[in-house]
């Protein structure tokens, strides 16, 4: 089919609203390595992919977080998971996703995050149907902390399915999002209020910046003329 749109949506912070749950799945974190907790805005401040980048701005030794990098991600984890029990949606993510659907456009995820975690609050949440795609990490979690493949798996599927970069757009709360945008000629939406501060998502420089889901909408009509 000629001309099939792509939604590649990023998922912590961008369509589930976790970003404070991370914060504070964080600090035992921070503690194992004998490191005084930090504000919110701090988080928003230091926190980068890969993780590593964070844990070395907290003035953690790198040396000990690479060594004993399976046991703090399981820290994490183990308190994420009950925090993220109660997790909901951002404001307005089904009138977008429901925008979406209604014009054949097709919507996958492209997280750093776990598949098999992301595909249980999908269902708790009752938005899986809305996605033909979840690319994540198979593994535990702890490669985030070093490495980085959301650009290789994005690009690989795209080349595969046949979308065109111009039919395409990506919407994140990091910095990631802007940079895969540029490194593939798609266009990228940043969301405000996410996982990094306004600020550095602004010195990122997506395409455009929002700070609501419904947002999008106007955007696309502009770009696309739907």
């Amino acid at each position: 089919m000629k001309n099939r749109k792509l939604a590649i949506f990023d998922w912590n912070g961008t369509l589930l609203a976790d970003t404070a749950l991370a914060w504070k799945a964080t600090k035992p974190c921070l503690e194992f390595y004998d490191r005084p907790p930090i504000s919110l805005k701090k988080q928003r401040e230091t926190f980068d992919f890969p993780v590593i980048h964070f844990y070395k701005r907290n003035g953690c030794d790198i040396d000990r977080v690479l060594a004993t990098k399976e046991e703090s991600n399981n820290i994490f984890q183990e308190h994420y998971d009950k925090l993220a029990l109660k997790a909901r949606t951002r404001c307005g993510a089904r009138e977008l996703l429901d925008w979406l659907k209604d014009r054949d456009v097709t919507c996958i995820i492209l997280s750093n995050y776990i598949e098999k975690k992301i595909i249980f609050h999908l269902e708790r949440l009752n938005i899986r149907h809305y996605f033909s795609t979840i690319s994540a990490n198979t593994c535990n979690g702890e490669t985030v902390l070093d490495t980085m493949n959301k650009f290789e798996r994005l690009s690989d599927y795209m080349v595969k399915r046949g979308f065109r970069p111009d039919d395409s757009f990506i919407i994140g709360d990091s910095k990631e999002e802007p940079d895969i945008g540029r490194r593939l000629s798609i266009f990228s939406i940043g969301i405000t209020n996410g996982c990094i501060s306004e600020k550095r998502l602004r010195a990122a420089k997506p395409d455009h910046i929002i700070s609501a889901l419904p947002q999008t909408i106007d955007v696309l009509k502009n770009k696309w003329g739907i």
